[in-house]
C-alpha cells in the first residue's frame, strides 16, 4: 500500500507540474543604441539587445507613417548606422551591402511564432547563418524594392516548431542600397514555446494508471 501510495503521488506531482510549466516567450523588435534626429527607442523595448552595424553605434531614424516608409512594426524603431538616412533627414549613403546584427537569448528547444522586417531598399535575414528571409526583387526601385521586403510592404516568416540555441541566438541583416537615397530598416515579431508538456503529461497519466492497476490487483 505504500508503494501504491507514493506512485500516486508521484504521478500527481509530474501532471502538476505540466500544469504550471512556463512557457519562454520573447519579443523582438530593432531599436538603436543612439537615438537619431528622426525618432526615439521604442517605449517598451523588446528582448532582443539594441542593433548593432560593423561594431559601431546605430540610430533611431523613425517610429510613424509616411509618404515614404511605412510605419514602424510593435516595440521597434526603424534602424541605421546613420542617423540622417531616412526620409527626415538629408543624407545620401553610398550603394552598396550594410550588415547589421542584433542578439536574443531563450532557453532553448522548438519556437513557434514570426519575424517581420521593412526595408530600404530590400534585405536579407539570417537566423544564426541560416537564411529566413531572401532580399526582394530590385525591379525599378522608383520607391524603394519593387519585391518584399521593402520600404512599404514587411516581409515574414513564421516559426513552427523551429529549434533555437539555448542562450544567445544571432539576427545579421543585409540591407540593400541600390537608388542612392534612404537607407534604413526595422524588424518585429514574437516567438514562444512550452518546455515539453505533452511529454511529461503522458508520463504522470501512465504513472497513474500503472498505480491503479496496481490497487486493483491487490483488491482482487
Amino acid at each position: 500500500m505504500k508503494f501504491h501510495s507514493k506512485l500516486v503521488a508521484l504521478a500527481a506531482a509530474v501532471v502538476l507540474g505540466t500544469t504550471f510549466a512556463a512557457a519562454d516567450t520573447i519579443t523582438l523588435g530593432s531599436y538603436a543604441t543612439m537615438n537619431g534626429a528622426g525618432g526615439s527607442a521604442p517605449s517598451t523595448l523588446p528582448d532582443n539587445t539594441a542593433v548593432m552595424y560593423s561594431k559601431s553605434n546605430t540610430y533611431n531614424i523613425g517610429s510613424g507613417a509616411s509618404s515614404t516608409w511605412a510605419a514602424a512594426g510593435p516595440n521597434s524603431s526603424w534602424v541605421s548606422f546613420d542617423p540622417q538616412s531616412g526620409p527626415t533627414g538629408n543624407s545620401v549613403d553610398p550603394n552598396g551591402i550594410y550588415t547589421y546584427t542584433s542578439t536574443f537569448t531563450t532557453t532553448g528547444g522548438n519556437y513557434n511564432g514570426y519575424f517581420s522586417i521593412l526595408a530600404d531598399d530590400t534585405a536579407d535575414v539570417y537566423l544564426n547563418g541560416v537564411k529566413l528571409i531572401s532580399a526582394g526583387t530590385i525591379g525599378g526601385n522608383s520607391h524603394c524594392a519593387d519585391g518584399t521586403p521593402n520600404c512599404l510592404t514587411p516581409a515574414t516568416y513564421y516559426f513552427s516548431n523551429y529549434s533555437l540555441l539555448s542562450g544567445v541566438n544571432l539576427l545579421t541583416i543585409d540591407v540593400y542600397q541600390t537608388n542612392l537615397v534612404y537607407q534604413g530598416m526595422d524588424f518585429y515579431g514574437s516567438l514562444t514555446t512550452t518546455p515539453e508538456p505533452g511529454t511529461l503529461l503522458m508520463l504522470g497519466t501512465g504513472l497513474l494508471g500503472s498505480a491503479g492497476l496496481l490497487l486493483r490487483r491487490k483488491r482482487a
